[in-house]
């Protein structure tokens, strides 16, 4: 009887094995467009909150990423769960990604924080601000 509950429980921990392995999708995106892909559709997915000039909000971008890299969701879906199943290939794709958006944002900052404050060098903000706090008073 011991024989059997031991074959039993090898058979299980042999049969669990808990790798998934996916076979290289034929179209794989290669991992430096799929880095830029994922990048650009980061992009695209914050943008949808904000308004365009027509004063519209929620314009959906990621079929322009699509058409940018000439390729179709199933593609992308296919080629993400592969690199998912690659999980350390997929934690370069990432900390690859999050780098340039981390880079981007910095530069935007930057860059507002100089307008910013030649904005408040100028005197025409300063007599604005000066009348505002007049009449706050």
């Amino acid at each position: 009887m011991k024989r059997i509950i031991y074959i039993v429980i090898f058979i299980f921990l042999v049969a669990c094995d808990s790798k998934i392995k996916y076979k290289k999708p034929e179209n794989l995106i290669p991992k430096n467009q799929m880095i830029d892909l994922l990048y650009d559709m980061h992009l695209a997915n914050g943008a949808t909150s904000i308004k365009t000039t027509k004063f519209d909000k929620g314009t959906k971008y990621m079929s322009l990423v699509y058409e940018k890299y000439k390729i179709d969701s199933i593609q992308f879906a296919l080629s993400n769960t592969y690199y998912i199943a690659n999980i350390d290939e997929y934690e370069e794709i990432f900390i690859e990604v999050e780098r340039r958006l981390k880079t981007l944002k910095n530069k935007y900052e930057a860059k507002r924080d100089t307008l910013f404050k030649k904005d408040m060098k100028s005197d025409k903000l300063k007599k604005s601000l000066d009348k505002y706090m007049k009449k706050a008073e």
